[in-house]
């Protein structure tokens, strides 16, 4: 008979190692430049020292297969409204996410590889990526109010005009390249939510994106979840000279859920 788990805190730091072929990796960007607009060029961009902020909420639907085993289908949505913590965007940018994966009650979550990421400006699709790898470290009975998850994406497409390099180079021209271009997407401060409705637009995202037709949903800390967000992503692009490179090192910061499991 297990314990009413009452608080699952979840911590995971990306190595360097996670998706490098060989070793050295590419490192992270710093003093890059984002265009929300996608007008004016790098003339008119934001210059990113670091990473950009996101806020969000999220539905995830759990399915156990056991008392202690489950698979999950999640939807996200976002925002990021400012660079580095202290320069606004504008126009701001929105984000869509889908996953799945499968997880253990005080064990592990693995999120199955292929997962999407949509930015947009607008209604302009900016920025298409998807999964390669993100997991978490679940913990039981922990006092912390934060934990850690991390998430790496490869960008499939990028609109050209958004986003450059520190040199300016459009980092849409890159994606051709050997390792192309990767993406961190850390989430911090994720807090399940109290028991309430789930958002009516994560639920009709829900409905698209896994063909499901639920209609209210109602958080219940156990097979269903609202979950509010903070965090930030960052950049990675292989160095000219390891083109044949692929790797990226991210430490990501804060993933907690409080979730109740009964058997």
């Amino acid at each position: 008979m297990m314990k009413t788990l009452k608080r699952l805190l979840a911590g995971v730091a990306v190595a360097a190692s996670l998706f490098s072929l060989s070793a050295p990796a590419s490192a992270t960007l710093t003093d890059w430049y984002l265009n929300s607009s996608g007008v004016g060029g790098v003339g008119s961009a934001v210059l990113v020292h670091d990473y950009l902020d996101l806020t969000g909420t999220a539905y995830v639907h759990n399915t156990f297969s056991s008392a202690t085993d489950f698979t999950f289908n999640e939807v996200g949505s976002f925002l990021s409204l400012t660079a580095d913590g202290t320069t606004l965007l504008n126009p701001m940018l929105t984000a869509k996410f889908v996953g799945t994966g499968s997880g253990t009650v005080g064990g592990a979550l693995n999120f199955t590889p292929g997962g999407t990421l949509n930015v947009f400006s607008g209604v302009t699709d900016i920025g298409t990526f998807t999964l390669e790898a993100g997991s978490a470290t679940l913990n039981a009975g922990t006092v912390l109010p934060n934990g850690a998850i991390s998430f790496i994406f490869k960008a499939n497409s990028l609109v050209a005009g958004y986003f450059f390099d520190s040199a300016g180079t459009d980092l849409s021209t890159l994606l051709a390249s050997p390792g192309g271009l990767v993406m961190g997407f850390a989430t911090t401060n994720v807090i399940l939510g109290n028991t309430a409705d789930v958002p009516g637009g994560l639920v009709t995202d829900y409905n698209s994106a896994f063909g499901t037709s639920f209609g209210t949903v109602t958080a219940n800390s156990t097979t269903d979840l609202s979950l509010s967000n903070n965090g930030q992503f960052r950049l990675a692009v292989p160095e000219p000279s390891m083109l044949s490179l692929f790797g990226i090192a991210l430490l990501g910061l804060g993933f907690l859920t409080r979730r109740k499991f009964k058997i």
